[in-house]
């Protein structure tokens, strides 16, 4: 359940949701997305939104650019999309792959440029980092600050407090359903300590 929880993501802004297991992340993105209804307050996107959920699945059956030509289908975008989500996503290489084939960072790609068919005006990615190697984890950190600088709004769910520092510009902290820290995350190892330390009071350590 979710308790005082309120926080804006502005266009051009990278922020960071994080959080223990149990937290209320997901809870949040559902209920940002309209999959969940509050039962009090008010929780929206303003214009579309590009969404990554954190198990990404699709049609294995399907070839990279079969998929995201069925999903400019039902967002009724044109499938000129489809190249320029690739490009975003730097899954370039992949277009005629079947899906079915794709290691799990592969999936992950495409997971990424589903999310950013149409240039959404926000972007909602939930551990978008998962199962990439080293070089494309780097590659995915270039493509969200870029998004941002487009004029996106961007809000990333993520375990990876390295990460958080290296992305974001601000980070909102979680635990128990509550927000219990908003800030500028700084350096890895403050933001590491002072995370540890917010959750440790919480009775989570």
């Amino acid at each position: 359940m979710l308790r005082e929880v309120a926080f804006r993501v502005e266009p051009g802004e990278v922020v960071g949701l994080l959080g223990p297991n149990g937290a209320g992340k997901t809870t949040t993105i559902r209920l940002l997305l309209g999959l969940l209804r509050p039962s009090a307050g008010t929780a929206r996107i303003a214009g579309r939104a590009g969404y990554l959920p954190e198990t990404f699945a699709a049609y294995d059956s399907l070839s990279v650019t079969g998929y995201l030509r069925f999903c400019c289908r039902l967002r009724e975008l044109p499938n000129a999309a489809i190249e320029l989500a690739l490009a975003a996503a730097r899954a370039e290489d992949l277009a005629r792959r079947p899906i079915g084939r794709l290691s799990r960072g592969q999936r992950q790609r495409v997971g990424l440029a589903q999310a950013f068919l149409g240039a959404p005006p926000a972007l909602v990615l939930d551990e978008p980092t998962t199962g990439l190697d080293p070089e494309q984890i780097v590659d995915a950190r270039a493509v969200l600050r870029e998004s941002a600088a487009d004029g996106a709004a961007v809000l990333v769910s993520t375990h990876l407090l390295a990460e958080a520092a290296a992305i974001c510009d601000r980070v909102v902290v979680l635990v128990g359903g509550a927000v219990v820290a908003e800030e500028r995350p700084g350096e890895a190892a403050d933001l590491e300590a002072r995370y540890l330390g917010l959750v440790g009071q919480a009775g989570l350590l």
